[in-house]
């Protein structure tokens, strides 16, 4: 049985937000890396995910039980650590994370052991002993997801790591997370970072307006844009609105002085689409190439299916896609 199962689910806000008619199910050993900007439903879903609150309409299961209400012996096999660390600012880092240790049963000798590897792991081993009301916020970002992490659930929910992570740790939790796959254990990832997320993730879904516009495996995903570049230039004026007809330039998008281009990994390209630019009356004050990312890979994905299927509809993402 997948660990994750949502069937039309909706949770709506006053504001309108939320997430509509979502339908997901999500494999054993999968590290599932959720991407969508401000107000796309990212939150909403990790948190119906997470257990935090119920879906108005729709059916989601995790783990084999309901997601809400979760019953206690589901809970216990489930780690979250949302993106405000909440702790006691008095104890210590090392107190608090013996205290969430012993709450998911962690006991005997191994509760010490698993505290210091985890301490090391995040490198809070210097400051372990001193209150957490003196920790910086990426300390406390540490702390709360090896609280999360530190009884090595079935699932583990984590919204907006990176932020305020260092590098180390991020590689760190890489290797926990892969490791956890390995071990056919699931974790959901809700991030910003595309770039790491796409370290991390062994499948991934984008999120737009409440709805998955975007979903599968991170390497596919990645060997789809692998051969492109994402070209960003930056005009003087912004009356231009000719379309090129250079073969490479596989997508080409202007709004107002900025051209966004995807094109392929040609070292002519760039230049050849400069010229161009330059013949249609267009000028350049900047450019910026760089490889594209698993938002890039997304974002094609998305606009393929939307000129496939250009009416709106309900996206479903079943376990043959998550695999």
């Amino acid at each position: 049985m997948e660990p994750i199962v949502a069937q039309d689910i909706t949770r709506r806000y006053p504001s309108g937000r939320g997430v509509h008619d979502v339908c997901l199910s999500v494999r054993s050993g999968t590290c599932l890396a959720v991407l969508g900007a401000n107000g796309s439903g990212k939150t909403t879903l990790t948190r119906l995910v997470a257990g935090l609150e119920p879906a108005q309409r729709g059916r989601m299961s995790v783990l084999g039980g309901p997601a809400y209400p979760r019953p206690s012996n589901l809970r216990r096999r489930c780690g979250v650590a949302l993106d405000t660390p909440a702790h006691w600012d008095s104890l210590s880092g090392r107190e608090n994370l013996w205290f969430f240790a012993r709450q998911y049963g962690l006991g005997g000798s191994f509760l010490p052991r698993r505290v210091e590897e985890l301490l090391s792991g995040a490198d809070l081993k210097a400051q372990a002993d001193e209150p957490v009301a003196d920790y910086s916020f990426g300390m406390r970002r540490k702390l709360s997801i090896v609280e999360a992490i530190c009884h090595d659930p079935d699932l583990l929910v984590l919204d907006e790591a990176s932020a305020g992570a260092d590098a180390a740790f991020l590689d760190q939790l890489v290797e926990w997370c892969r490791r956890r796959c390995d071990d056919g254990k699931t974790t959901w990832v809700a991030d910003r970072d595309a770039a790491w997320l796409s370290r991390v993730g062994t499948d991934a879904i984008m999120l737009c307006d409440g709805r998955i516009k975007a979903a599968g495996d991170v390497g596919e995903l990645m060997a789809s844009v692998d051969a492109t570049n994402r070209i960003e230039i930056l005009l003087e004026q912004d009356d231009f609105t000719a379309i090129p007809r250079i073969p490479g330039v596989e997508d080409f998008d202007c709004q107002g002085k900025r051209i966004t281009a995807q094109v392929q990994a040609d070292q002519h390209l760039p230049g050849e689409l400069l010229s161009w630019i330059a013949g249609c009356g267009g000028r350049v004050r900047s450019m910026e190439i760089r490889s594209a990312t698993l938002y890039e890979a997304l974002m094609k994905q998305a606009k393929q299916r939307d000129r496939e299927a250009p009416s709106p509809g309900r996206t479903h993402l079943g376990p043959q896609a998550l695999s």
